[in-house]
């Protein structure tokens, strides 16, 4: 019998069956009035999940693609920009800015640490950067930043902010306008429950200002070029039809259930899985507090290696965890909980690792994580 399958990383993440199920329609024509209807209200419930009334463009491409269009279209080789990192993905903002040719300079924290807005503000004082680049959910170490306070000092050193909200938008609370953020780039694959395939990215009135003048060629990501098209609900290229419509009826799903909703659910999932791996023990390296909800990292025990815990957790119980990066890879693995997740989604995984742990002859009362998990999820949905 085939092993039953849990997708348990913080991207891709699973998708609800009604998703899949519009994904697998017949294929619409890309340039005809059902498609461009449903790509115009797609762009518009893009705009009230990520709280804008700011154009919101939609690349075929990876999360990654609407990092390089950010980069293409804000900055001109040479041009000094700032990049804050404490993770994999800061880095990224930096390397993708150094490949075009800016000036990139780094606020740079140790991994796990959380960026704070008095250093944003000095180094963009130092620096002259007038692009700042920030990650709002830290997936490789489960930090999330309070972006609205990195935001406001940006703002006050008279920078634009460009934030990844890659697995942030529709999991924690991101006020786009409100927080004065410039540009949000994110993915369809994370809290989205969509499958893999789409970029977004909102730019504000001042980014495009800023792209007019920007001198970085560009052609498939050219943020002018997308506009303009997708005024009439097209694209300049062939998009990826199907999981535009994926996409739509995924947010059609989180819209259904409530934003505010979603954000909750999302909070008593990390809290769960915080107390459920602290039951056991284990110790936390992304932080223990509520807004850390969209990944738990967790730290293997002593003489653990995380690698092979997380080879076993797949091929013995069919559960995908996200391993670490870098030098934090033998020792840490994550679980994901953003989407299409409940708590027993959370205490199955949980479960299989205190199983796995036992056999190791790791001290741990079985039963123990998911009694806590469980409770404090019963915790977290009664406050």
């Amino acid at each position: 019998m085939a092993v039953k399958r849990y997708l348990m990383a913080p991207g891709p993440t699973p998708v609800p069956p009604e998703v899949l199920a519009a994904g697998a329609e017949p294929v619409l024509h890309h340039r005809g009035p059902d498609f461009r209807e449903l790509m115009l209200r797609c762009l518009a419930r893009l705009q009230e999940v990520c709280r804008t009334q700011n154009d919101v463009l939609l690349f075929t491409a990876s999360g990654s693609g609407a990092f390089e269009s950010a980069v293409v279209n804000l900055l001109s080789p040479g041009e000094p920009v700032l990049a804050v990192t404490a993770g994999e993905f800061g880095d990224r903002w930096a390397a993708l800015a150094a490949t075009y040719g800016a000036d990139v300079h780094e606020l740079r924290y140790a991994w796990g640490e959380t960026p704070r807005p008095e250093d944003v503000r000095a180094r963009l004082e130092e620096t002259g950067a007038e692009v700042v680049f920030l990650v709002h959910s830290e997936t490789s170490t489960g930090v999330v930043a309070d972006v609205q306070a990195l935001a406001q000092a940006a703002r006050e050193a008279g920078a634009l902010t460009v934030v990844d909200a890659v697995s942030s938008v529709g999991a924690v609370p991101l006020e786009t306008d409100t927080w004065g953020l410039d540009v949000v780039v994110a993915g369809s694959q994370k809290a989205l429950m969509t499958p893999p395939g789409l970029s977004l990215v909102v730019v504000s009135s001042r980014a495009w200002e800023r792209a007019a003048r920007t001198t970085t060629p560009r052609f498939y990501f050219d943020w002018a070029r997308m506009r303009a098209s997708l005024e009439t609900g097209t694209t300049p290229f062939t998009p990826a039809v199907s999981v535009v419509v994926a996409l739509d009826t995924a947010l059609g799903l989180l819209l259904e259930e409530g934003l505010e909703a979603a954000f909750a659910r999302h909070a008593a999932l990390g809290r769960a899985c915080r107390e459920g791996a602290k039951a056991m023990g284990l110790e936390l390296f992304s932080p223990d507090e509520e807004r850390s909800a969209i990944v738990t990292a967790i730290l293997a025990p002593t003489g653990v290696d995380a690698r092979e815990l997380v080879l076993a957790l797949r091929g013995r119980f069919g559960i995908t965890v996200a391993g670490g990066h870098g030098e934090l890879a033998p020792r840490m693995f994550r679980i994901g909980h953003i989407g299409y997740y409940d708590v027993f989604d959370i205490t199955t995984a949980l479960a299989a690792v205190e199983f796995l742990l036992v056999e190791t002859g790791a001290d741990v009362e079985r039963g123990t994580a998911v009694a806590r998990a469980l409770e404090a999820y019963r915790e977290a949905v009664r406050v």
